[in-house]
């Protein structure tokens, strides 16, 4: 493969900021509409519900769901005898019934599958009275996921009955953009309507469409999801805004100290016994005093955690692992002031990564055989957590090609910010105005970095295979 002839700069980042994933260039005008909408992710109303979404259509301090859904039809060019716009949901869904293209829901009784781009209206539980509208994403794993305007972060650790009852608008933070979920039987779906497209083709999707105010955490949320610490909610979503089940939580903290089993005499949680998919962890971690006691016998393993709960596992966990307790920052959940508190999948991601990087490495030599664009190459590469790793002096030694200029050359010793060898940091491989970013770790002032990394960066196949080191 053609080697690089480019200036190797290496760039250490604590935080870096992440680069957005983004909706692909759409082929159909449905995917342009549903681009239109999630490229206002996050976008959050102003005071007195001002939108501008709103003021196009003469009402700018109006409920915009529907005018949100309509601006994003206007901006993809669609006709309105195709999209019918309109500034009132229900008065929307009956234009689309007089056209013929209004589909009943799975709870009403209807058989049609939601396609990418159609308008879902929602009901209210106690009336039947249509009250909101959506635009589908898709659908996934018997899940119906939207991107809405004038909404919050559904709450799904309650019946959305009870959720309903409790809310208190006048105490609800303000409105946004964002992607929901239901499952397709949904009671609080009435129905879908079918926009005449002239085109219709799905609007390809990289990485999470929905980080919204968490796109910063992008670096963050992506490394947790990968390794399964806290899962993604579909293969586009993330639900950043959303919270995360207390005994779910509880099994990722404990695995970064690697804690279970429990001493004979740990009692049982009324609502975690045995047979409970929680119960190992909740044992463990019970006998280890890293849970918060009420005095009440009972853990409530599936509602969300709030901040405080999770501050104190991980406080709990960093002692375990001998390393200085520190404080993170857990935001209430937009719905944290109704049934109980709760923070975010967002924060709680940051948190947990914060900790990922601060566990120390256990590493060794890797014998092998190492070989780059067929060279055979001595470098003192190491393994860790089951990765091999390569020095990165060793490959600006060995291809001339990739040196660095003298202002931006690597210092005799590396020093971390706030950090010591062995533990993992945030960097980015740069070259010619292409960025990677990856994860690496100090080890005797060499700077190591992932080996399918470094072949990606580099265009090349750079492999290990076991062997004698030679």
């Amino acid at each position: 493969m053609k080697r690089w002839s480019a200036i190797l700069v290496l760039v250490l980042a604590l935080c870096l900021g992440g680069v957005p994933a983004r909706a692909l260039e759409p082929v159909s005008q449905s995917g342009a509409v549903v681009a239109q909408a999630l490229g206002q992710m996050g976008f959050t109303e102003g005071d007195d519900e001002y939108t501008p979404f709103g003021q196009r259509y003469g009402y700018p301090n109006g409920y915009w769901c529907d005018m949100f859904v309509s601006w994003c039809a206007d901006e993809a060019g669609v006709s309105k005898e195709a999209f019918p716009r309109s500034v009132n949901c229900a008065r929307q869904t009956r234009a689309f019934t007089a056209l013929g293209r209004y589909q009943n829901s799975a709870a009403r009784g209807g058989s049609y599958a939601p396609l990418q781009g159609d308008l879902v209206s929602f009901q209210d539980l106690k009336s039947g009275r249509i009250h909101h509208v959506g635009l589908v994403l898709y659908t996934e794993g018997g899940w119906l996921f939207t991107v809405e305007g004038n909404a919050l972060t559904s709450r799904l650790d309650y019946p959305p009955a009870q959720v309903s009852e409790a809310r208190v608008p006048e105490i609800e933070p303000n409105d946004y953009v964002t992607v929901n979920r239901y499952p397709l039987e949904d009671a609080r779906l009435h129905g879908y309507a079918v926009p005449a497209y002239a085109s219709r083709e799905p609007l390809a999707l990289e990485g999470f469409v929905d980080l919204g105010r968490y796109e910063n955490a992008r670096e963050e949320i992506e490394t947790v999801a990968a390794a399964r610490l806290i899962p993604p909610t579909s293969s586009h979503t993330f639900f950043p805004r959303a919270g995360m089940a207390r005994g779910a939580f509880l099994e990722s903290a404990l695995s970064l100290c690697g804690l279970s089993g429990w001493a004979d005499g740990t009692p049982v949680y009324s609502d975690v016994p045995p047979g409970s998919p929680y119960y190992g962890a909740v044992m463990a971690a019970r006998s280890a005093g890293l849970l918060p006691e009420t005095g009440e016998n009972v853990f409530h393993p599936e509602l969300w955690i709030s901040g405080e709960d999770a501050q104190t596992i991980l406080s709990g966990v960093l002692a375990r692992l001998g390393l200085e307790n520190r404080s993170f920052t857990f935001t209430p959940g937009d719905l944290a002031q109704i049934l109980t508190p709760y923070t975010t999948r967002g924060d709680l991601a940051r948190a947990l990564y914060a900790v990922c990087a601060d566990i120390p490495l256990e590493t060794e030599v890797f014998t092998g055989f190492l070989s780059l664009w067929g060279k055979a190459l001595d470098w003192p590469a190491r393994t860790a957590d089951g990765v091999c790793y390569v020095p990165v002096q060793s490959l600006l030694s060995c291809f001339p090609e990739l040196t660095a200029p003298e202002d931006a050359s690597l210092p005799d010793t590396i020093e971390y910010p706030g950090g010591s060898q062995g533990y993992r940091r945030s960097l980015t491989l740069s070259a010619e105005g292409r960025a990677l970013r990856t994860r690496g770790f100090l080890w005797n002032n060499t700077l190591y970095v992932p080996l399918e990394d470094a072949a990606r960066f580099l265009s090349a196949e750079l492999t290990a295979e076991p062997g004698e080191a030679g």
